[in-house]
């Protein structure tokens, strides 16, 4: 009976999102776009300035270029000088930051509600006026070198699966690291930043978003006379190529001075695409959690609890993406553990949830968690923000929101079946194994 309840007050509180969320749009002659949700429950507001440029949108021998940009961003621009952004919104009892992945680049803000207006102006200076000079380049290569080499380089883990992402894909641009490989990084020259902000830090790529204690007809009007006043610069389609269906299993064994081994899984999927694979997408995503959602999960009760086969396990899925989507799972394993060991105990449960239906209790139990998850993350204004500029820059749109969830609740136990019998297959995996040198025979 209690569980019965629990259900139904996640449906009433999602309902009840449902209906409070009231998202305005505004579409300007240049191509900027503006994405508005008001919520007057405190005086605060979250704005944030999507661009639909990213890692995908860079040639080979350049990549990394959106990632060196999202840091000259802070650099300074005519009327701002290097840093000045950031303390003017900190003087405000303010934040600012800013990420960059293979899709997008994203700049954003927390700010008392009244200070939203002069926010957007600084945001749309430094758009269209950044400075882009080689002292300041020449410092922030430097240290996106460095932070390459700390968050990968000398990272056993991130360098094993930045090898297996490259060794999975042949055409999509998601086999190369957002951070750029670093005999790129040590080529790029200031020539090469100002071309991509030529190209690319234009109009018709702004997604505008605020979130907060706002009104929608003041934002547009301010949004008008910045990112709306802008040159209207035509751009081409962006970078999708469709990826060739793997012809069969592929390998990559990794040798590093680790302390234990990895055995990661990763296989090409279909992104959501509303109207058109809704079921497959939904699907896909509630065999994700099933197999890896919490302590309860599949993965973590058969290989770790139960078989010992890994101290760690995990698995994930992104239906928000563009083109395609690298599904993936990974153990980390004791060093007294055995990688072939994991690799098969691994496989056998992914082939049986493709074999025989989940049960009703799992996909319930999915079901509901991944519903309270969405419905429970609208009490951040950064959270719903994110998640409707990610859907509007990757082209699915924020409009879509709610027929996510509807998606996620009409997923029945034949269609996991279905997508884990299609897609979850050991010939169409590329298998990543992370060997420390300690162990590597001579």
């Amino acid at each position: 009976m209690m569980k019965l309840i629990g259900w139904c007050f996640v449906l009433l509180c999602w309902m009840n999102v449902a209906q409070a969320a009231n998202i305005q749009e505004a579409n300007f002659d240049n191509g900027a776009r503006l994405v508005v949700e008001e919520d007057h429950s405190a005086p605060v507001a979250m704005v944030q300035v999507w661009l639909k440029v990213g890692g995908r949108d860079e040639v080979p021998g350049k990549t990394g270029l959106a990632h060196v940009f999202e840091h000259m961003m802070f650099k300074g621009s005519d009327a701002l000088k290097p840093g000045q952004y950031s303390k003017t919104i900190a003087a405000m009892g303010g934040n600012d930051n800013a990420f960059t992945s293979h899709d997008f680049t994203a700049y954003f803000e927390t700010v008392p509600a009244a200070k939203v207006d002069q926010v957007l102006g600084m945001e749309a200076e430094r758009f269209a006026h950044l400075s882009l000079g080689q002292k300041e380049f020449s410092k922030e290569i430097r240290v996106i070198m460095e932070e390459r080499r700390m968050r990968t380089d000398d990272d056993p883990n991130s360098h094993m699966f930045e090898e297996l992402s490259a060794a999975a894909l042949r055409l999509h641009p998601y086999r190369n690291p957002v951070i750029g490989w670093m005999q790129d990084l040590k080529r790029l020259n200031i020539e090469d930043v100002r071309a991509f902000y030529k190209k690319h830090y234009v109009a018709r790529n702004v997604t505008v978003v605020v979130v907060g204690d706002v009104d929608f007809k003041h934002v547009k009007a301010i949004v008008a006379k910045t990112f709306g006043a802008m040159p209207d610069v035509k751009i081409p389609p962006r970078f999708n190529p469709k990826e060739p269906e793997p012809l069969g299993a592929k390998r990559v064994n990794v040798n590093l001075p680790a302390k234990a081994p990895i055995v990661a899984i990763t296989l090409p999927v279909p992104v959501w695409e509303p109207g058109k694979n809704d079921k497959q997408a939904a699907a896909l995503a509630v065999a994700t959690y099933i197999l890896s959602g919490g302590r309860s999960a599949l993965l973590q009760q058969r290989l770790v609890d139960d078989q010992r086969k890994a101290f760690s396990v995990s698995a994930g899925y992104d239906p928000f993406g563009m083109g395609l989507d690298l599904w993936y799972a990974y153990g980390m394993l004791g060093v007294k553990q055995s990688t072939a060991d994991f690799e098969a105990a691994l496989w056998v449960v992914l082939n049986q949830i493709g074999e025989k239906p989940v049960t009703k209790h799992q996909l319930q139990t999915a079901k509901r968690n991944m519903v309270a998850s969405q419905v429970f993350a609208q009490d951040s204004l950064y959270l719903r923000a994110k998640l409707m500029g990610r859907l509007e820059t990757v082209g699915i749109g924020a409009k879509h929101i709610d027929d996510w969830l509807k998606a996620i609740q009409a997923v029945t136990a034949s269609d996991v079946q279905q997508v884990a019998k299609q897609f979850l297959r050991p010939e169409r995996a590329t298998t990543g194994v992370l060997i420390p040198k300690s162990e590597v025979k001579s």
